[in-house]
Formats: structure tokens, sequence, C-alpha cells
């Protein structure tokens, strides 16, 4: 049998076609295109590295821009979430003084100006728009330029946040820099700018300040997270949301009250959710956690049928591959009860519309918490022997 060389690098240089369709804005980097991927026949945004600074003028600027360009793409990629904006690829070009991030096409309204058009929306739109950056403060990674036109909201009602020409690691110095984080903001700012600090906290307060913007551009009353609202934009650290994991749980506490969940149904779903996430050491960070009800549920019916006779599962593997698409760590010696599947099956079946939806939701929430791991550090599922 012969054996094939495999190659440590492998270079894709078929060149891709895309067609001009509109020019959608320009910043301090450059412009940003709609383009038509000729190959894959879809929409896709492009922004093209290309400063209004000089390179032979201002040539530090015109470097720190392109490390932020770069920044942008890097973080971007690695993010995996319905509400936050995908990166399809980087194309460095920074020996010609140039660069490509290739992202998805969205097609909708700035924030503000969907919610005009579809009032009654306000409250879908404010629990999606937490989640995004929820999944944003779990990946370690601050938005810092949080506006009402980098927050779109699509045709089909899905908020996806864009725009992270400003982002950082929160592992990184999260002093306010005039040189790297925009002075223009639209609202006023908190209190913490005087001590030159920006972190989480600060998140909550902006997104809290757009969302009462929002309130009182649409004139809307008797929304229910009115209180949320005012707590996120309070002056006082010791009064404001530190996280917005801790407003996620109030809204998760406020929908099942709201659907009426019985305890039966919420004793199933936090059994099943318990033995799910237990099985998990850790996610690779670029993998993806299903949220298609569908899928789950189809999934979790054929694994039942090859393990209903069992007490335990033989493969905790087939489990979570049901929920995970990548790679991940898990402990070999976690046993899932098949009741638990059983149980969680029933539930799921019971559900429509907004209930499972949430249950679902649940249940991501979850999967998410648990910790990520390094792509770079693991490139196979792992068993942890213990």
């Amino acid at each position: 049998m012969t054996t094939k060389t495999i190659h440590k690098e492998i270079e894709f240089n078929r060149p891709k076609k895309y067609q001009v369709l509109e020019v959608l804005g320009r910043g301090a980097c450059g412009e940003t295109l709609r383009l038509h991927d000729v190959d894959m026949g879809i929409d896709v945004v492009v922004k093209k590295y290309c400063p209004v600074v000089s390179k032979d003028a201002e040539p530090d600027q015109f470097r720190e821009l392109i490390e932020r360009f770069r920044d942008e793409a890097r973080i971007l990629f690695q993010l995996n979430h319905p509400n936050i904006v995908r990166v399809y690829n980087y194309y460095d070009y920074s020996a010609s003084d140039t660069s490509y991030i290739i992202m998805e096409y969205v097609s909708g309204f700035d924030i503000v100006e969907y919610v005009k058009r579809n009032p009654v929306e306000f409250e879908t739109v404010f629990e999606k728009t937490i989640s995004g950056f929820e999944h944003l403060e779990r990946r370690g990674v601050l938005h810092r330029d949080i506006r009402p036109s980098n927050i779109l909201v699509s045709s089909s009602g899905e908020p996806k946040i864009i725009d992270f020409g400003f982002g950082k690691r929160t592992e990184a110095d999260m002093t306010v820099e005039n040189k790297s984080i925009s002075l223009n903001w639209w609202c006023e700012v908190p209190p913490e700018f005087s001590h030159s600090l920006y972190d989480v906290q600060t998140e909550v307060y902006f997104i809290g300040k757009l969302f009462e913007h929002i309130v009182k551009e649409v004139s809307l009353s008797g929304t229910k997270y009115a209180g949320v609202i005012g707590r996120m934009c309070s002056p006082a650290r010791d009064v404001r949301f530190q996280t917005f994991n801790e407003i996620s749980q109030i809204l998760n506490r406020e929908l099942l009250v709201d659907l009426d969940f019985s305890e039966v149904e919420i004793g199933a779903y936090r059994r099943f959710a318990d033995g799910l996430s237990g099985v998990f050491a850790s996610i690779r960070s670029d993998a993806n956690i299903s949220k298609d009800g569908s899928v789950i549920l189809d999934g979790l019916e054929t694994l039942y049928q090859t393990a209903r006779l069992e007490r335990y599962l033989p493969d905790t593997v087939r489990l979570c591959r049901i929920f995970v698409s990548g790679n991940f760590q898990y402990f070999k010696t976690k046993e899932v009860e098949v009741q638990l599947i059983a149980d969680f099956l029933k539930l799921l079946k019971s559900l429509t519309g907004s209930k499972r939806e949430v249950v679902i939701a649940n249940l991501y929430g979850r999967l998410d918490s648990i910790p990520k791991m390094d792509p770079a550090l693991a490139d196979l599922d792992d068993e942890i022997p213990f």
C-alpha cells in the first residue's frame, strides 16, 4: 500500500468570482461593498482595507489601522452565533497595503428603524440582542462601538451585531484609549470613562441606552423589560447589571413564567440539561452548537431507539454530536441515563412554538457556557479518563 505525503501547508489559489453590486459605506479603515459570490450563488459583504490616512504621510497610524482590520477578522472568525455577523474568509494582501474581509450580508434595517416598522417585535429583538452580547461575553470579546448602525435586523427579524473594528479581547488592557476607541458617542457616556475604564459592564450600559433610545423613538409603553433596561442604564455600577449572563438569566425566568411551564416540564429539562452538559469538559471555540429544534428532535429519537433497552447510553459521544458540530473534550466516565433522553423527548414532542424555542434556547445557553478551548490546541475529540 502506497502512503502519500501530506503537505504541511495547502494553498488554495483558484480565483473566486465576485460581482460588485453596490457600495454600502466607508469608514476609517476602508470601504464596504455588497458582492455576489458567483460560485456559491449568494450575496456577501466585503470590507476592503483602504484607510483615510496615507502610508507615506502617517506610517504609524496606517500600520495601526491595518492591525485593527486584521484583529476584526480574527475576532469575528472565532464567533458563531445567530445574532452575530459571520465572517467567511480573510484575504491578506498587506504586502500590497490592503486586505479583505468576506462576511455575511444582512438584508434589513438598523435596529431603531426595524423596531419603528415592527414595534410588536421590540421584546424579541431585545432578547436576541442580549443573547448575542452574552455570547461575546463568554468568548471574552468587547465590541466597544455600540450604536444603532452597528446592530442590523434582517428581514426575518434576526438582530445581527456587526462592525468589530474597535473590538478587543477582555484579557487585553481595557483602559479607554483615544487612539483605539471611538470618541464620537451618540449618547451620554458612563461615569467609568472618567477613570479610563471600559469593560463588560460598560457594554451593558450602552446596550441599555440603545434600547432606552428605541423606547423613546418609537413611543413604546408597557414593555415588561422596562425595569431591566433601567438597571442597565444606571450610572451607578453597584446598581447596574454586571454581565449579560445576569440579564439573560432574568429574561429566561420571565419567559418560563410567561409561558407557564409546569414543574414536571421544568424538571425534565433540567435533568437532561444537567446530564448532557456534565459530559463535556470543553468545546472548541469554533464549534457550532445547534439551535435547530427539529434536527435535535430527530437526532434524539434515533439515538433513543438504538439504546432504549439499556440503562445508560453505551456511547455518550453520539449524544454530544447531536448538539455540537466540531471538536470537544468529554469525560469518559460520565454516564447518561437513557430515561433522561426518554423524558426529554417526551417534553420536546409535547411542546410547540415559543415553548419549544425557549427550551432549546436554554439548552443552547447551558452548552455555550461550557469552557472553550483554542482551535490551535485541539484537532480531535479527546477523552478525559476520569
